[in-house]
């Protein structure tokens, strides 16, 4: 019954309903919304309430979300500013790093696999198990074959190795 009544009054006052958001929004798309969306509330309220005046209620419904787009939209424009400027656009900030920091991160991954090179197999496969797989170390020694102490210390011993390298001054 609840679903044949929203029907009806669908089918009697959308199109009144369209033309009253119409006039409010002057767009087709945005007028669409809000009737879907003022239907969608009386349904809702209606499941949970005892509706006596569904047109009414629907029309209220509608009044509430009509103010609260305008409401929205008055926020919106005290925060966003129509660009005049065009040449302001090329003046925004980055989160891009400069040029020199890319050759800056360039240098310090090459050096950084240089280390990993340097060191002994099991414990370059250890770190990397650890850190790029996010494998535990008991699941590392079973796949490796050693204990779980071992690989503590060769993941130890790969860090303080990688470590020590990128902190040399001879590195720049």
């Amino acid at each position: 019954m609840l679903g044949t009544l929203v029907q009806e009054l669908q089918r009697t006052e959308e199109s009144r309903l369209r033309r009253f958001f119409q006039r409010r929004f002057r767009n087709h798309a945005d007028a669409s919304d809000a009737t879907q969306e003022s239907f969608l509330r009386l349904l809702a309220s209606a499941q949970r309430t005892l509706i006596e005046n569904p047109q009414a209620y629907l029309f209220r419904t509608a009044r509430n979300i009509a103010f609260d787009q305008e409401r929205l939209q008055r926020r919106r424009a005290q925060v966003e500013f129509p660009i005049t400027d065009e040449k302001a656009i090329l003046n925004v900030p980055t989160d891009a790093p400069s040029p020199e920091m890319v050759l800056i991160d360039k240098e310090r991954l090459h050096q950084f696999e240089q280390a990993l090179i340097g060191l002994p197999e099991r414990a370059r496969r250890a770190l990397l198990l650890s850190r790029m797989e996010g494998w535990s170390y008991p699941v590392i020694a079973q796949h490796l074959g050693v204990s779980p102490n071992t690989i503590y210390n060769d993941v130890k011993l790969a860090m303080a190795h990688c470590m020590a390298t990128l902190a040399r001054p001879d590195r720049i």
